[in-house]
């Protein structure tokens, strides 16, 4: 049995039933044409004119007609009905008011559709009538990519002047220069990370949509909320393109380089692809320059870590081991180191995979295994070129870690890394790669090994009293030779309330001196090398460096509680050395998934009746009521966790008004998806687009019903999937 066509305004029949000119035979041919509309049909092949099209659609629905195009959509009506529901029923919401919303559709007498909207709005549906053609069309133009990143950069920072330096620059040059809102999208998030000193940015998606994270001292936050089909689609091949990858593979990893001058400054960026289940995941590394010129005297080494370091570097032969796990500060530190000790009467090789910044008075050669060019092939070169000091970016195998033994015991100045946990054990690590102990025992100079902790912010630091403070912490201090006492963050402008600028390092040191020698070519134990060092002291453990940096007041017990080995009996710090795993990532400030019980509400305004007034309508509702007293307050619970599913704020209260609890909220603490409905004496129009531009979801006016706020309230706690 053959199928029938049907049109997308099959419902059309029932208004020009009995209109002259339009005959079940012409509906019939359209039917065979497969027509994708039959009112257009019908106006294209001159059987209805438009107003006679109109005045039957009106006559039909009882409802008036709406000339619809984007110009007179808006925005904020838009925003609170989603795209799948505009398509899938052919309609576009065109005006908010308090109470009503007014929607132009194609079919107004969809009742499905009508119900969808006012459960999605918590307001009354208006229906408007507008062609088909006219709906299609604009919400075209509406959901375009270029429109929606239009919208999104309406709601970020102006980017810095940024281009793509290299071959991919020559690519955009033949194309014209044309600078498109994608283009414009990008570099506004590479300007924004580079701004906030961010070290990675992470373009990750989800079933409905997608996010843009920054990793900044060493904690990922949220930036920004993207449509996922924007992310997946041109945000992510603009980054291939830059980055010299190919736009047309989906389903495999890709690796790539660029180099961007923004404002002044060279940056590099690594980037990394990885095809997840709704898209493929962008990695980018920040290769900041500024990384690599940080004097050795900035680095806030403790001064007995700074004396031991300095021995290394006025030795003319020997090994210098920096170890630490991934993103530990090695690179640092050993451009730190050579920046101090290169001199024009010495010739400095570096062996780098990659090489992530550029040194100038330094010959840098990059490692590359499929033409060769392995880490022990370069490095056996390097030892014909005449080198006085030789950095090996990774001692990775036997063979690498053989010749730069040799090299240095054969008067040249050997700079490495490896990845192990602590200074004692890269002993046994060596000796298990293959080295012979009699060549580790003479060989090394010392064995380093480092963790980055946050910084507290210097303008809001505080000592914390004596009746708050750990008495075990207290007493390590003491036994230490340290001042009683340590500090915490209080967070303010200075910070963005976190409390913390920046990282420094916490280091392990340990000095090969003769007796460490004897027991390494010994083989000894690592708990007879620690007794040794600990004794004679040229083991400084992380412990002690640790402490040392809490009572300067560089960071907090918080930072470096996991790195800290004491004795619970009596507080003293215990012998073994500090082995710690990585440090593990302080979860994300993010909102709590839809929790089993009831969705959490929290109503931050200073006005007491006001609070009271809607904590009872929330619990009648069935939800849980959560207070605060101002926009401070809510800022910080929030912060605090878990997050409410929805908050409901003022938007005049004291110490933080409702729309810089809004900027907190998206923008310190990252909750990209936390639904907020603003409480507002005003109705101007700017009022409400100002609070959509911050953030906000939806808006009551003040004085309100409460079955009207709870409306709202459901819609929002519907529309972010906290209900269903």
């Amino acid at each position: 049995m053959t199928e029938i066509w049907r049109f997308r305004d099959e419902w059309f029949l029932r208004a020009i039933s009995g209109l002259p000119g339009v005959s079940p035979q012409l509906v019939e041919r359209f039917r065979a044409e497969k027509k994708k509309f039959l009112s257009h049909a019908l106006v294209d092949t001159g059987a209805l004119t438009i107003d006679q099209l109109v005045k039957a659609a009106e006559s039909h629905f009882k409802i008036k007609y709406f000339m619809l195009s984007p110009e007179q959509v808006d925005k904020f009506a838009l925003s609170l009905v989603p795209e799948r529901i505009c398509r899938k029923y052919d309609l576009v919401p065109v005006r908010l008011a308090e109470t009503e919303i007014k929607v132009a559709m194609s079919n107004p007498s969809d009742f499905n559709a009508l119900s969808d909207v006012e459960a999605l709005t918590g307001r009354r549906v208006l229906p408007l009538f507008s062609t088909p053609r006219e709906v299609e069309s604009c919400m075209e133009q509406l959901f375009s990519a270029d429109t929606v990143i239009f919208d999104l950069l309406s709601k970020v920072d102006v980017p810095d002047d940024i281009a793509v330096l290299g071959e991919a620059a020559a690519v955009e040059a033949k194309a014209g220069g044309v600078t498109s809102p994608v283009i414009t999208l990008v570099n506004s998030i590479i300007s924004q990370a580079y701004r906030k000193h961010s070290s990675d940015i992470h373009i990750e998606h989800e079933e409905k949509s997608s996010h843009v994270r920054i990793r900044v001292d060493g904690e990922l936050k949220n930036i920004m909320k993207l449509p996922r089909h924007i992310a997946i689609g041109p945000v992510v091949s603009r980054i291939k393109i830059m980055s010299d990858l190919d736009v047309s593979v989906h389903m495999r990893p890709q690796d790539g380089r660029t180099m961007l001058r923004i404002g002044s400054a060279e940056v590099g960026l690594r980037v990394s692809t990885l095809p997840t289940s709704f898209g493929e995941k962008v990695v980018m590394r920040i290769l900041d320059q500024r990384a690599a010129e940080v004097p050795f005297e900035k680095l806030g080494f403790a001064p007995e870590v700074v004396a031991g370091l300095d021995k290394c570097m006025s030795s003319t032969q020997g090994l210098l081991l920096v170890t630490g796990p991934t993103g530990s500060g090695k690179t640092t530190t050993l451009y730190s180191v050579l920046n101090k000790v290169k001199q024009e009467t010495t010739n400095v090789v570096t062996v780098e995979d990659p090489i992530e910044y550029k040194l100038a008075g330094i010959n840098q050669v990059q490692v590359n295994d499929k033409q060769g060019l392995s880490f022990a092939a370069v490095l056996r070169s390097v030892l014909r070129q005449d080198p006085d000091i030789i950095m090996v970016g990774e001692i990775r195998d036997h063979e690498t870690a053989d010749i730069a033994f040799q090299a240095a015991m054969t008067g040249h100045l050997v700079l490495s890394t490896l990845h192990t946990n602590d200074t004692v054990s890269t002993l046994s690590r060596l000796a298990d790669m293959g080295v012979d102990r009699f060549k580790i025992s003479p060989g090394l100079l010392a064995i380093t090994a480092q963790r980055l902790v946050r910084k507290l912010c210097p303008l809001c630091r505080e000592k914390v009293p004596d009746v708050a403070a750990d008495q075990e912490i207290l007493l390590a201090l003491a036994a230490h030779g340290f001042e009683k006492t340590y500090y915490r963050g209080i967070g303010c402008a200075n910070c963005e309330s976190s409390g913390y600028v920046g990282r420094t390092s916490i280091v392990e040191l340990l000095r090969i001196d003769p007796k460490i020698k004897e027991l390494i070519s010994s083989g000894a134990a690592a708990e007879e090398i620690v007794r040794a060092g600990t004794a004679s002291g040229s083991l400084r453990t992380m412990t002690r460096d640790a402490l040392w940096h809490l009572a300067t007041g560089q960071t907090d017990l918080e930072e470096i509680k996991t790195y800290l080995h004491l004795d619970k009996a009596d507080g003293k710090p215990a012998e073994a050395p500090a082995v710690p795993a990585v440090k593990a990532q302080q979860p994300d400030v993010v909102a709590s998934p839809l929790p089993a019980g009831k969705p959490r509400v929290m109503v931050a305004d200073d006005d007491p009746l006001m609070r009271m007034l809607l904590k009872k309508f929330i619990e009648n509702a069935g939800y849980e009521a959560l207070e605060a007293a101002d926009g401070e307050e809510a800022l910080t619970r929030i912060a605090e966790g878990p997050a409410p599913d929805l908050l409901i704020s003022d938007i005049n209260m004291p110490r933080l008004n409702g729309f810089d609890l809004v900027k907190g909220l998206r923008g310190t603490l990252g909750l990209l998806d936390l639904p907020v409905i603003m409480l507002t004496t005003e109705g101007s129009d700017k009022s409400q687009e100002l609070a959509f531009q911050l953030g906000a979801d939806d808006y009551v006016i003040k004085p309100f019903k409460g079955p009207l706020v709870m409306a709202r309230v459901t819609a929002a706690l519907r529309r972010a999937g906290r209900i269903t």
